[in-house]
This record gives C-alpha cells, structure tokens and sequence, in this order.
C-alpha cells in the first residue's frame, strides 16, 4: 500500500503542478493579451501624434514657400476699411483715360451665401477714345468686376458766342461731341474683414 500512498502522492504532486503552470501560464496570457491591446491602443495614439506633427509640419513649409503667392493674392481683394482707396484708384482711372469721371454710388451687400460684395456706379464723360480708354482700364482693373450695365451716350453740348457788340448770343457746336458713360460694376473681391 505504501506503492498506491507514493503513486497517489505522485500524482496529486504532478497534477498539483499541472494546475499550477497551467493556471501560471493563463494568466501570463491574459495579462500579455491585455498589455497587447493597450499597447496597440497607444501606438495608434502615437500614430495619430506623429501624423499631425507631419501633416503639420508639412503645412507651415507650403506656407513658407507659397507666401509670395499669398500676398499677391491678397493684394487682388480689398477690405471694408479700403474702400477709400479703392475709390481713389478708381477715380485716377479718370486722368490716366482723359475723362471726367465721378463716382455716383458705393454699396456694400451680400450674395444668397452671405458672400460681401461692392456696388458701385461711374459716370464718365469725355471724347469717345477717352471712354473707349476708361472701359479697357476698368476691364484691366485688379479683381474681379462683375458687369451689371454699360450705357454710353452721345452729347452734343452746345456753346454760345456773341457777335460784335451786339448782345444777341449764337449756338455754335463743337466740333467733337462729348460722350457720356454710365457703368454699374460690381466689386467681387470685396471682404468685409
């Protein structure tokens, strides 16, 4: 009986032992599958982290390189505050063309998409090559101007002479007619920043 009591005490040891590694082992599974999935958790973190810092990294040197062309964009719109200006450079297209011009309105709106926009009516008058003038410097105009109406008109303006003493007055014309422009543009590249 003491073969059965050493047989029996054998295998309760090795089955004692079994249970152990086996239970040893399930749990250093389960604690490396845990420490997997947060392992895998964090690297997708640094994942992301890292894709920023590149996608924006990426970003500051296209600015740097594309800052000219930045600026000479820009410079095409104009903001609420230089409407002055802007009103200054359309009047001196009056003396670079040789006619009289004046600007009869300024308005400011909004498209259906809350886009601002410039309302703004000229009336020009001069000889007919000086208006043919003044319309190629406004379609040349920095921005972008959408065309409303074009309307130019032929006006003969009449000058009065006397004769002698007398105090009789005569129509006399002139030999080149005035012509008179009225355009209404508007100013696409208006901001209202």
């Amino acid at each position: 009986m003491k073969a059965n009591k050493k047989t029996l005490l054998l295998l309760a040891t090795a089955t004692a032992f079994t249970l152990a590694v086996g239970s040893t082992y399930a749990f250093l599974f389960l604690v490396t599958k845990k420490i997997t999935a947060e392992t895998a958790l964090l690297a997708e973190k640094i994942d992301e982290l890292s894709g920023r810092e590149s996608r924006t990294a990426s970003s500051v040197s296209i600015l740097r390189r594309e800052d000219k062309n930045i600026q000479k964009i820009s410079s095409y719109f104009f903001k609420e505050s230089e409407v002055v200006s802007f009103a200054k450079k359309l009047e001196a297209l009056g003396a670079q063309s040789g006619t009289k011009l004046t600007i009869e309105a300024l308005d400011q709106g909004y498209t259906e998409k809350t886009v601002p926009f410039l309302n703004f009516r000229i009336k020009a008058t001069g000889k007919f090559v000086d208006i043919e003038r003044l319309l190629e410097l406004l379609e040349n105009f920095p921005g972008k101007l959408e065309w409303k109406t074009v309307r130019i008109v032929r006006e003969e303006i009449p000058t009065y002479a006397t004769q002698g003493d007398s105090t009789a007055k005569k129509i006399v014309t002139t030999n080149e007619p005035e012509w008179k422009a009225e355009v209404f543009l508007v100013a696409l590249n208006f901001t209202n920043q």
